[in-house]
């Protein structure tokens, strides 16, 4: 039997361990059929054999990015103004200006690139000015890291955000003044719905959007995303499963879809099963629920042990969690008892110390189930929590590059200096025995897996400075691959299809324009794919 396709390389990382062969992967259809040395690769190659020769460069399972926000990221790399480099909220305003009134047949307009934080003066803005420019269509203006996008009274009312229905729980994402109106500056998840918002207004350019970005991707080597939903109530109809569905049925999607919906508050999974019965194959599959425990560290919404400590007219400042520790202990019970695994947002060690508790409750009432419960982001943990995560089978599911988003000064201050040199763990959490899966939570920080691979083995920002946390918390390149490829499979279930070069599994190889695990660390700012196969296809070739 002849392979359609067998890519040969010296150096060929199969995600087993650490082991690096020279020979070659044969392809046929959609699945690895052979993975050995140059003797054993030309049994496979027939005259219709198409044979890539890579040499020196390093051949990979596909790269998988097992937790990003799909949709709101395709805003950040293909919008209408870019407005790196302002100054000001009115340098903003007047560059928007000047776009309508170039393009006057604008219907919405999207940008994004600003910085609070480049300002002259560091303050957030008001939708009242870009009311000023226009009243009649949405304007919404993304900062450069996604967390914050700058809306004008337009795309609050077709978002559906009233001071009525924007309850205390999501003052949290959909900021309010304090006589209670809308200042048109939406947080993380309340700015979900941008996206969403165009493909209503214009399905076309929604998906121009998701294609353009889902390219940018494949560059990199990605073949798979988790993507994992920002709503904190139950979604009947997620909003992205249809879309990538479309693009699937059309042969428009590059990179596979894990899909994550909003576990919701009320315990009814009736709508979850059916969409897990519809989303079980083919490159859009919903492998579990995601749910929130608690916000984020420097907005002081993650849930701490001990208080904030930069409020001196609060010395007991905390963040109060999205669930009690007795409902959040019931939900995932029930999610699990349901066959459901779950994946908890918790950044602050005392979010981390529940959710390791609902997990606890869990595998009390439903026994070892195997699912593949996990906790995003664990940005802080206390020294007793760190075994919970093997003796309950919980995943951590890291960014390392979230490690550089805030200042030493600003975390020094919030949490103290204990705190602080204790936080963004990485080696802790594998020498403590955990499964660890590595992210980037774009459009959070950029999709780069590279960067982020940099950050986890090195504890540098992409300057090469150090930051002020603990510096020995830094992992190997070959714990960083694995949890790019390996462990991103396992996270989802789905190891014995993915994740490693095996004959039998899928067809996801990426293949990079270095060695990687034996060059200097540095040198991983400058990778990129040179050539990305998802299912067999190729689907990224490098010029």
């Amino acid at each position: 039997m002849t392979a359609d396709k067998v890519i040969k390389s010296n150096v060929i990382y199969t995600g087993k361990g650490n082991e690096i062969i020279s020979g070659g992967v044969a392809v046929r259809g959609n699945e690895i059929i052979a993975v050995g040395g140059d003797s054993e690769m030309e049994k496979f190659i027939g005259e219709n054999t198409e044979v890539y020769e890579y040499r020196d460069k390093l051949v990979m399972p596909g790269l998988i990015d097992n937790h990003v926000h799909v949709t709101m990221g395709a805003m950040m790399h293909d919008n209408d103004l870019n407005l790196e480099g302002t100054r000001s909220a009115e340098e903003c305003v007047e560059m928007v200006r000047d776009f309508l009134e170039k393009h006057p047949d604008t219907s919405l307009l999207v940008a994004s690139g600003w910085m609070v934080s480049a300002w002259d003066k560091p303050v957030l803005p008001r939708k009242e000015l870009l009311d000023e420019v226009s009243r009649d269509i949405p304007i919404c203006l993304s900062t450069a890291d996604g967390w914050y996008c700058w809306v004008n009274s337009k795309a609050l009312e077709i978002f559906g955000y009233t001071k009525e229905s924007i309850t205390k729980e999501r003052e949290v994402y959909v900021k309010k003044d304090e006589n209670g109106e809308l200042t048109g500056m939406l947080y993380h998840m309340g700015s979900d719905p941008v996206f969403f918002m165009l493909l209503n207004i214009d399905g076309t350019l929604a998906k121009r959007m998701l294609k353009h970005s889902l390219g940018i991707y494949s560059s990199f080597g990605l073949t798979s995303a988790g993507d994992v939903s920002n709503e904190l109530e139950i979604e009947k109809e997620p909003k992205g499963f249809k879309l990538y569905r479309e693009m699937e049925k059309a042969g428009e999607l590059d990179v596979r879809m894990f899909v994550y919906p909003s576990i919701g508050k009320t315990g009814d999974f009736t709508e979850a099963k059916e969409l897990m019965k519809e989303y079980s194959d083919g490159y859009v599959v919903m492998p579990g629920l995601k749910a929130y425990g608690d916000g984020v560290i420097d907005a002081h919404t993650g849930v701490l042990n001990e208080p904030y400590l930069d409020d001196p007219d609060d010395p007991e400042m905390n963040a109060t969690p999205i669930f009690t520790q007795e409902a959040l202990s019931d939900i995932i019970t029930r999610a699990n008892g349901e066959g459901f695994p779950v994946r908890i947002h918790c950044t602050g060690d005392g979010g981390v110390r529940m959710a390791l508790n609902a997990f606890e409750a869990s595998v009390k009432a439903n026994g070892r189930h195997g699912l593949r419960n996990g906790i995003e982001h664990v940005e802080l943990v206390e020294d007793e929590d760190y075994p919970r995560f093997a003796e309950l089978d919980v995943m951590a599911n890291k960014q390392p590059a979230h490690y550089y988003l805030c200042t030493e000064k600003f975390m020094l201050d919030a949490l103290g200096q204990r705190r602080w040199f204790r936080s963004q763990p990485l080696k802790s959490l594998y020498d403590a025995g955990a499964k660890v899966s590595l992210s980037t939570d774009f459009p959070i920080v950029e999709i780069n897996p590279f960067h982020n691979m940099y950050v986890a083995v090195t504890r540098l920002d992409l300057e090469g400075n150090e930051i002020g946390a603990d510096i020995n918390e830094k992992i190997d390149i070959f714990q960083a691959l694995e949890g790019y490829t390996y462990m991103g499979a396992y996270a989802m279930g789905l190891e014995d299809r993915l994740g490693s070069l095996e004959a039998g599994k899928l067809a996801d190889i990426a293949v990079i324009d270095g060695r990687i695990f034996d060059e200097p660390s540095e040198k991983l700012l400058e990778r990129k794919a040179l050539l990305t196969m998802m299912d067999g296809r190729v689907v990224y070739k490098a010029e």
